[in-house]
């Protein structure tokens, strides 16, 4: 079984309702991403096995809010990843957009397999905007994506998001940092976000 399928099932068995830290030492993770306090962390290389078309090399790295799986709680689809990708990577935000949609639905059709439920035809659509670049080497978008609760309420969730990519020259790579909630970006979850956003660091 692959970690990936090991991570889903995690996440349907004990909702990372587990102690704070990695449920897969995968590898040493080679860059520095801050964990909040009660936030729970994983990791997972690629390629991803629920969405094996992101023809990527690297790793994800994610940081799961403690509400992330509750729905009644203000932090509910509240999470941080960082796709950590060879520095000749190129991101647009139509390749984004099509990287979000590919991502989310196939992390819909593998996890309702486990689950042996059928999730209809839901809708996974991403859209994007350009929020800055230029002379701080530091590419961002923001927008949002349609896409479908598979874990929680087996029902269509709108997040919104932001995408912010970070030059790592010595290493060689680029990483994506992805932050998400269905919260308006005026709540308090974005500030926590936006501080583990500021905490990256090319080095470990």
């Amino acid at each position: 079984m692959s970690q990936t399928s090991r991570l889903l099932i995690l996440l349907l068995t004990v909702g990372l309702a587990a102690s704070p830290g990695s449920a897969q030492e995968i590898a040493e993770v080679p860059f520095h991403l801050p964990t909040p306090k009660g936030w729970r962390t994983e990791t997972i290389p690629f390629p991803l096995d629920f969405a094996p078309e992101l023809e990527y090399e690297g790793l994800e790295e994610l940081r799961f809010a403690p509400g992330m799986f509750q729905e009644q709680e203000v932090d509910f689809w509240s999470y941080i990843f960082v796709w950590w990708v060879p520095e000749d990577t190129s991101f647009s935000a139509q390749r984004l957009e099509n990287d979000l949609e590919i991502y989310y639905r196939g992390l819909t059709e593998q996890v309702s397999k486990i689950r042996e439920f059928d999730p209809g035809d839901p809708n996974h659509k991403a859209e994007l905007k350009e929020a800055g670049s230029g002379d701080s080497g530091q590419d961002s978008w923001e927008g949002s994506i349609h896409t479908y609760d598979v874990f929680t309420t087996r029902s269509a969730i709108r997040l919104l998001l932001r995408i912010d990519i970070r030059h790592c020259e010595e290493q060689g790579h680029l990483a994506a940092v992805f932050q998400l909630s269905p919260q308006p970006t005026r709540h308090k979850i974005w500030d926590v976000m936006g501080d583990v956003h500021q905490g990256f660091r090319c080095e470990k």
